[in-house]
């Protein structure tokens, strides 16, 4: 089962490399570079959330979530990919035919990671969006019912279901491209119409404290910070949107036509954009959250002044 994966990976890659050189190497020079953009930006994100006070630790530990699979994302499949893209030209230029070499083990274990850390990605804006629904919808009874336990226990499935799912799409690779984008269009939905609701109530609550001046300020401040953190958690979302829904069009198109080179070529452009949301979001985080920015670049500061006094 494993070997036929490969198989269909390695002529996919033969064909590319072959008839489309620049493009491949284009896509290869783009992933070695955004690999090191991602990995200091998410490393410096993950510094800041551990030091941030304005941030709910639920919050907190969602967006932790987001960043540690980041930058596993920059550290090992963006990374392999490129190195890989960059040998199988080199061989191509060389005449050296045996980018067989590859399969199994490279080429499975990073298509493992691919679909690992892209669903624990997936799953944990998923979760983003759920927690910021109930944020602004619960209030009070939010801190009762959703718990800096609860949301580390359920991050913990979420990451080990993200395993299974990535073992499974390796193990059983008949219609696995099928599952793939019934999973993906259903998550992009169910996330969609929660994002939806949380605009909804969002408004809601901003016509309620103009309507009604006269609430606690206690409430109001409160009503107004879980309004602005669900708007920071949208942006994280249509980002998150723009990077995942080309590449599920394109899983979509190579079900008709698994053969095409334009299309293979294509689900490369496209697993590229998902793999620079790892690099997008660092930059999201400094630019929605004034205390994260601020404590990047202290971070940053600090290492620049040892560089040099070194």
């Amino acid at each position: 089962m494993v070997s036929e994966l490969c198989t269909q990976m390695l002529e996919g890659y033969k064909s590319l490399v072959h008839f489309h050189r620049i493009p491949m190497l284009v896509i290869s020079v783009l992933n070695l570079t955004f690999s090191v953009v991602a990995t200091l930006g998410n490393l410096l994100v993950i510094r800041a959330l551990r030091k941030s006070s304005s941030i709910s630790t639920t919050l907190q530990n969602l967006f932790l979530s987001l960043a540690v699979s980041d930058l596993a994302v920059a550290l090992i499949p963006q990374l392999m990919l490129g190195v890989n893209i960059a040998v199988m030209l080199h061989m191509e230029a060389s005449e050296k035919h045996n980018i067989d070499a590859f399969c199994p083990e490279i080429l499975i274990i990073y298509r493992f990671f691919v679909m690992f850390l892209a669903s624990s990605s997936f799953l944990t804006v998923t979760a983003i969006a759920i927690d910021r629904f109930l944020a602004i919808s619960l209030h009070l009874r939010y801190q009762e019912l959703v718990t800096s336990k609860r949301i580390i226990i359920a991050l913990m499935c979420l990451w080990l279901s993200s395993a299974i799912a990535a073992s499974m799409f390796i193990s059983i690779p008949e219609n696995n491209r099928l599952v793939v984008a019934v999973i993906e269009l259903y998550g992009l939905l169910v996330t969609t119409v929660v994002y939806i609701h949380v605009y909804k109530v969002a408004r809601y609550h901003q016509n309620q404290i103009l309507a009604q001046w006269q609430l606690h300020n206690d409430q109001t401040i409160t009503i107004l910070r879980d309004k602005k953190s669900a708007v920071n958690a949208m942006f994280v979302y249509i980002v998150f949107m723009a990077c995942f829904v080309p590449n599920s069009c394109c899983t979509i198109l190579l079900l008709a036509d698994v053969s095409n080179v334009s299309f293979i070529l294509a689900d490369h452009a496209t697993v590229f954009l998902i793999l620079l949301n790892s690099s997008l979001n660092p930059l999201l985080y400094c630019w929605r959250y004034r205390e994260l920015r601020q404590n990047v670049k202290r971070t940053a500061k600090k290492i620049l002044c040892i560089s040099e006094a070194a």
